[in-house]
């Protein structure tokens, strides 16, 4: 039986996400494959654009998340966008091999990924305010207990 604290561990480094997010992309998008989907609602070939998609999102909503545990944040932050960028260049390239069609040619997937791009630096923003105000909270209910 695997350790819990072993789980967190890893689930707290954002090369451990990408590689998690990067997995899910390539089984779901392989199933997508086997089984494509054809109707009016959807560009042909759009799957693997759709599933990597949502591998991102995964990844901003579990990193941003993981900001709340985390003790230094400044090598956290430049892991995570890194280990971001790395996960678009390797979603643009898994879908464009699986697809054959440039991420123009499937609709607006262009202006979806920059607005994740957008929402992740938000939400980190977000989540490291929120971090430092309950720490500055902590600190302060601790000097009003004397026990600092």
């Amino acid at each position: 039986m695997t350790n819990p604290d072993r789980l967190l561990t890893l689930a707290l480094k954002p090369v451990y996400q990408v590689v998690f997010a990067a997995g899910i992309s390539i089984i779901l998008t392989l199933f997508d494959a086997l089984f494509p989907v054809n109707n009016d609602f959807l560009e042909v070939n759009a799957g693997p654009w759709i599933v990597t998609t949502a591998m991102v999102l995964l990844f901003i909503i579990t990193n941003t998340v993981v900001v709340l545990r985390i003790k230094e944040l400044l090598p956290y932050w430049i892991q995570s966008i890194i280990c971001f960028v790395a996960l678009l260049a390797f979603s643009y390239g898994w879908s464009f091999l699986i697809s054959g069609k440039h991420i123009d040619e499937v609709g607006s997937f262009r202006w979806i990924w920059m607005v994740l791009f957008m929402v992740y630096l938000v939400f980190f923003v977000i989540a490291r305010s929120m971090k430092t105000i309950v720490d500055f909270a902590i600190r302060q209910d601790n000097k009003l207990r004397g026990e600092e």
